[in-house]
C-alpha cells in the first residue's frame, strides 16, 4: 500500500483539532472550556492551510532573512512552520470575512481567563459558530466533500438558550465580562467594515423558534428555514406545521427583553434631562452618533449601532437598549451641550414634569 503523502497527516490534524474543539465548546458545566475551544480551533485552522500549501507545494517555512536557503529553527532543530497569522496573509483576502473572523480569534486568545470565560463564551457564540462554520466549508472547498466533518457531529441538545427565563442570566453574563475583553471586542469590531460586521461568515446568529405541531415522517427534529426566503403566508403555514423551525438570522442578535421602540426611548431621555426631548431629537442624536438604521424602513444599520440597538423581525423596525438611553442623558445634562448636540435651544420643562 502507498504511502499517504505528508500533507495528509496535517490535514487529519486539523480535521482531528477541530472536532476536540467543538467538544471543549459543546461540554456542559465545569467541563467546558472556552479557552481550549480557542486554542483547538486556531490549530485546527492552521493545520488546515499548512495542508493545503504542503499538497500544493507551496511554502510554509520561515526563512532567514528572506534567504531561500537558510530556514529559522525552533529550539529543538526543526524547521519553524508558518503561525496562522502568516497564512491567512497568503491564503485569505484582506477584506474576507473569513479572515475578520479568524483574526478576531487570535487576538481573543490572549485575553480569556478561566474564570471569566463564561461572559466571554455568551458574548462571542455567533462569532464562535461562524468560525465552525467557515472551517468545514473551507476544508470541503480545499479538499472535497469526503473530509467533511458533519457525519461526525450532530446537533447539540440543549436547554438554557430555550427558555426565555434564563436571558436574565445570559444578560448578567455579558455584563460580567472584564475590560480588557470589552475594550478589545470593541476596538477589533470598530476596525471593520459594516459589511464585515453583518456577514454572516464573521459572525452567525440564530433566532429559535419552538413550535408545537404535528409530526409528519419527512419530519426532522431540527429544520433549516432562511426567514428572508419565505412570504407571509408561507411563515405562517410553516411555523403551523414544522415540530422545530431554526430561522437562519444574519441581522442582529435576538432581542431580550429591555429593548424599546423609539417613541419610548425618547419618553425615557426626557425623563432623565430637564428639557424637552421628543422623537425628532432621539433620531437627531441616534443619526449624529451613527446608531440605528441607515434610512427609515431599513434593516441595514449605521456603522456605530453594535450595542445599541437591534433589529426587531416583531416590530419590523429597530429597537433600542438602555445603554443609549443613558448615554442620551448623560450627553445633554446641561444646556451648553444640549445646543451643541441638538444644534438649537433648549427649552426647559415645566417644572411638574422636571419634579414629577
Amino acid at each position: 500500500m502507498a504511502r499517504p503523502p505528508a500533507w495528509r497527516h496535517t490535514l487529519d490534524e486539523a480535521r482531528r483539532q477541530a472536532l476536540v474543539a467543538i467538544d471543549f465548546y459543546n461540554r456542559p458545566g465545569d467541563r467546558r472550556s472556552f479557552s481550549d475551544f480557542i486554542v483547538h480551533i486556531h490549530l485546527a485552522w492552521q493545520n488546515l492551510m499548512h495542508a493545503d500549501r504542503m499538497r500544493r507545494k507551496a511554502e510554509i517555512y520561515y526563512r532567514e532573512n528572506d534567504n531561500r536557503r537558510t530556514f529559522k529553527r525552533n529550539p529543538d532543530g526543526s524547521k519553524k512552520s508558518w503561525d496562522l497569522a502568516q497564512c491567512l496573509k497568503f491564503e485569505v483576502k484582506e477584506s474576507d470575512p473569513i479572515r475578520a473572523n479568524i483574526e478576531f480569534f487570535i487576538g481573543l486568545r490572549n485575553h480569556v481567563e478561566h474564570r471569566f470565560q463564561d461572559s466571554v463564551l455568551v458574548a462571542t457564540a455567533a462569532e464562535a459558530h461562524a468560525c465552525i462554520i467557515n472551517f468545514e466549508a473551507e476544508l470541503v472547498r480545499r479538499f472535497g466533500e469526503a473530509e467533511t466533518l458533519g457525519s461526525e457531529l450532530k446537533f447539540p441538545v440543549f436547554v438554557q438558550s430555550l427558555s426565555p427565563a434564563r436571558y436574565d442570566e445570559q444578560r448578567n453574563l455579558r455584563r460580567g465580562l472584564p475590560q480588557s475583553v470589552l475594550t478589545f471586542i470593541s476596538e477589533f469590531q470598530g476596525r471593520l467594515t459594516e459589511d464585515v460586521r453583518s456577514d454572516e461568515r464573521y459572525a452567525y446568529r440564530l433566532l429559535l423558534l419552538p413550535m408545537k405541531g404535528p409530526k409528519t415522517e419527512a419530519d426532522m427534529a431540527l429544520n433549516f428555514v432562511r426567514q428572508d426566503d419565505l412570504t407571509e403566508d408561507e411563515l405562517h403555514d410553516l411555523l403551523g406545521q414544522q415540530g422545530s423551525v431554526i430561522v437562519a438570522e444574519k441581522y442582529r442578535d435576538a432581542a431580550h427583553g429591555d429593548e424599546v421602540l423609539p417613541s419610548a426611548a425618547a419618553a425615557a431621555v426626557k425623563a432623565g434631562i430637564p428639557f424637552e426631548f421628543g422623537v425628532n431629537d432621539f433620531t437627531a442624536v441616534r443619526k449624529r452618533w451613527e446608531i440605528g438604521p441607515v434610512r427609515s424602513g431599513s434593516m441595514e444599520q449605521l456603522p456605530k449601532s453594535d450595542g445599541f440597538c437591534l433589529y426587531s423581525p416583531a416590530f419590523g423596525q429597530f429597537v433600542y437598549r438602555p445603554k443609549l438611553v443613558d448615554r442620551m442623558v448623560a450627553a445633554l445634562d446641561t444646556a451648553e451641550a444640549y445646543r451643541e448636540l441638538l444644534r438649537k435651544a433648549p427649552v426647559l420643562k415645566a417644572q411638574t414634569e422636571q419634579f414629577s
